[in-house]
Order: C-alpha cells, then sequence, then structure tokens
C-alpha cells in the first residue's frame, strides 16, 4: 500500500529541513538536481502545482521534462553531489539515520518496486552513502505515477482483505536510537540510572554496561516491531485509528499493574510486559483482522505509550522495597 513516490519525497524531505521550506521551494530545489547538469532553465512552481504534488492530486505528476531526463547518465552521476551541497546541509542535525530508517521501510513495502531496483536503492541506505542514497530514492520516485487514483483511493475491500492477511515484514532497526525513540528510551535511560544509583545513565557508553545494552536491544526490538504494524495500520483503516486504539486498550489492560508500588522502574516495567502478553480485545480490529500483532508487537506497543505521554516514564518517587 506505501509507495515510493515524490510526494513521499518531499514530505519526508521536508520534514528534515532546520528551517522552514515552502512545498514551491523545495519542489523547485528539487527539479534543479535534474535541471542543472543539462543546462536547463525552469519556471517557478506555484502553489497549486505543490499543493497537487503532496497531495497527490490530478495533474499532481512531476513536470514532464524533469520526469523525462531524470534518468539521463549526467543526472544520475551527479545526484549525491547535489543533495549534498543543496539539500542535506539544511538538514536537523543526526537526522540521518531517521531518514534512512523511513526510506528504507518505504522501498520494501512498495509492491510495485521491482526486486532489482529495491535491491539497487537498499545498498546505498546507510550512512556512508546518504547523500547518494537520498539523490537516487528521488530520481527514481519521479519516474513513478504521483497521482493517486480513484482506485487506489477507493481501496477495494478484496484488495485490502488480501492485505490484512500478508504476513509484516521483520521489523529492520537502525544501528543507533534515532530521534522518533527519544521519550521511551530516555526512560529506560532512567530505570538504569535509577538500578545503578547515579544520577544519570550514559547511554553512549551503553556498551560498559552489558545488561543494560541487552535489555535495550530487545525494547527496541519491541518498539520497531510495533512500528511496523503502526505503519501498515495507516493504509487499510479509514475511519479510525486501528493503532490509537491499540494503545488506548493495552494501556487500559495493564495500567494496574503501572500504578502498583514497585521496588524499582525497571520492575514495574518487566511487571508491565509480563501483563500485556495476554492482552487481547474485540474492539480492535487490529487483533481480530490480522495476525500482525503477537507478543513482540504488544511489549512494543508499551513504549508507544510513554512515547505519547500516556506512561510517564517507569520510574517514581515512591520506589522501594514492597511493604
Amino acid at each position: 500500500m506505501r509507495e515510493l513516490v515524490l510526494a513521499t519525497v518531499v514530505a519526508e524531505i521536508k520534514n528534515a529541513f532546520v528551517d522552514e521550506i515552502s512545498d514551491p521551494e523545495l519542489i523547485e530545489l528539487l527539479y534543479r538536481g535534474v535541471a542543472e547538469p543539462l543546462g536547463m532553465t525552469l519556471s517557478k512552481v506555484g502553489k497549486g502545482t505543490a499543493s497537487k504534488i503532496v497531495n497527490r492530486a490530478p495533474q499532481g505528476n512531476p513536470l514532464r521534462i524533469i520526469k523525462g531526463h531524470s534518468q539521463d547518465p549526467e543526472v544520475k552521476s551527479s545526484i549525491g553531489a547535489f543533495f549534498k551541497k543543496n539539500v542535506t546541509r539544511h538538514f536537523m542535525p543526526g537526522m540521518e539515520e531517521e531518514i534512512i530508517f523511513h526510506f528504507r521501510g518505504d522501498i520494501k513495502a512498495d509492491g510495485k518496486i521491482s526486486d532489482s531496483k529495491k535491491d539497487e536503492l537498499l545498498r546505498l541506505g546507510k550512512k556512508e552513502t546518504f547523500d547518494e542514497f537520498l539523490g537516487q530514492v528521488y530520481l527514481y520516485s519521479l519516474t513513478r505515477d504521483n497521482v493517486l487514483t480513484p482506485e487506489a483511493k477507493a481501496k477495494p475491500d478484496t484488495e485490502l482483505e488480501e492485505y490484512k492477511r500478508h504476513p509484516l515484514e521483520d521489523a529492520e532497526i537502525p544501528e543507533t536510537i534515532i530521534k522518533e525513540e527519544h521519550e521511551y528510551t530516555t526512560a529506560l535511560a532512567a530505570a538504569y540510572a535509577q538500578a545503578e544509583n547515579i544520577k544519570a545513565f550514559p547511554m553512549d557508553r551503553i556498551g560498559e554496561y552489558p545488561k543494560y545494552e541487552k535489555h535495550l536491544s530487545e525494547q527496541r526490538k519491541y518498539y520497531f516491531a510495533a512500528e511496523a504494524v503502526r505503519r501498515s495500520t495507516r493504509d487499510i483503516y479509514d475511519k479510525e485509528d486501528q493503532f490509537d486504539l491499540l494503545k488506548s486498550e493495552t494501556y487500559e489492560y495493564i495500567k494496574d499493574d503501572y500504578e502498583d508500588p514497585a521496588e524499582s522502574g525497571l520492575a514495574r516495567l518487566k511487571a508491565v510486559l509480563r501483563r500485556v502478553r495476554d492482552f487481547n480485545s474485540n474492539r480492535c480490529w487490529l487483533l481480530r483482522d490480522t495476525d500482525w500483532v503477537g507478543v513482540p508487537q504488544k511489549k512494543g506497543v508499551c513504549h508507544f505509550l510513554v512515547k505519547d505521554g500516556t506512561i510517564e516514564g517507569w520510574v517514581r518517587d515512591d520506589d522501594g522495597p514492597i511493604v
């Protein structure tokens, strides 16, 4: 259901910029990556045109001349350098892993990309080739139909049912903690600090603490297992956010264990994760409709509850021996 098209690329890149950049400005900038190596001069992109592109509306395809020259050898050989000079230098620091993670997920999930093209793009999806990766992903997106067809909008029931039955791919986990993990990993760091009786846990030196390094690795595995469900869920349910419902039902199921006294934050987390293994809900279509939500995904949802503030961390002031 997810597609790697120009609208996808524009949204992801725009989100990474330090300073505000409008959709027309960003699309003009991206178009330059094709136009400049070929000595082409382009007119400005209007607000209406940009709106059609980002919303995948009728007449929202890339400019024909840009699409037509997107695979020219001069363009493909220079696009990495263009992105480094004109695009990625404007990104917020430390965004590389997050952007790579999101685009790799889009590439893997797009069933219309050939296996050979997927392999070609995924090989570039690492920090050492970040600019080249983004550039080639962008050029490939220009070759795709960016307009969402009425058939795709309608999401025929037969297609949806088939999609719901397909198993999710194994979750890909970034090598280092990315920005979107900040809240729940901060809560874990507080629990580790409490266990070590130190003021702040040095997450940048977690390798010095093998026990916590293993624990963090497991919790990240759970988080990204749940993230794979969240991203796939967006494609199949229109009326109600089923992942939000999964979160709220999960919280109702585990909140007593979360609120109970505990010896430590890690003990509280352990009790919650033990409890959530048995969670089920007839209200949640994800649990009734698919087999996507197993024990790792259920545990991962608990970290999403920390991320959205429903759970305010694992450590409390009253932690200590249970009388």
